[in-house]
């Protein structure tokens, strides 16, 4: 006797599903908070200290990313000139995408509001970030990026023609990034 399973089955187990977000096993490099709906960080109030604390960030949960986890999604390299504006030269940034770590958060078709470690924040609605596919780069040169350089991590956009566009996207270019703020 064949039993065959009814066909709506065999379609939802084909497709790849986040059921729970890994935890970190290292130091988690960026963190998405806000509105996430895959989390493997506890809530943070506002007395929480650390870096994330200077910056008065807050959520109810939060989708912590550690180097083995951001170096096990696709990766994408894309080379821009940067650089002190007197000095730019050829960079070679690689990470994955950003749209695909804000999917791995339960962030799909949300906005993301990239935090630097000192404060400057930029948006990024989601239009945009799968239109143009920013990265957000763990390495530059094929080296992981310190804190102290463009790191932990960076968004880099691949380069573009259009002057206005590329004005744009330098705003949203975070670099010393550790928190994404999603809404």
């Amino acid at each position: 006797m064949r039993l065959s399973l009814p066909l709506a089955f065999v379609l939802t187990t084909s497709i790849p599903v986040w059921a729970d977000m890994p935890a970190p096993q290292g130091h988690v490099l960026l963190t998405l908070g806000g509105a996430v709906t895959e989390t493997n960080l506890p809530a943070r109030g506002e007395n929480d200290g650390g870096l994330l604390g200077y910056l008065e960030v807050q959520h109810s949960g939060g989708a912590g990313f550690d180097a083995a986890m951001l170096d096990g999604l696709a990766q994408v390299e894309i080379t821009i000139a940067y650089g002190p504006e007197d000095n730019q030269r050829d960079v070679a940034f690689s990470g994955p995408l950003l749209s695909d770590v804000m999917v791995m958060a339960g962030a799909e078709g949300k906005t993301a509001k990239p935090m630097a470690m000192d404060g400057y924040q930029s948006e990024i609605p989601w239009d945009s970030i799968q239109a143009h596919q920013p990265i957000v780069a763990t390495h530059a040169d094929g080296s992981p990026m310190g804190i102290g350089g463009y790191g932990p991590t960076m968004i880099v956009f691949p380069p573009t023609d259009d002057a206005d566009l590329a004005d744009e996207q330098s705003g949203q270019q975070v670099w010393a990034l550790a928190y994404i703020g999603i809404e």
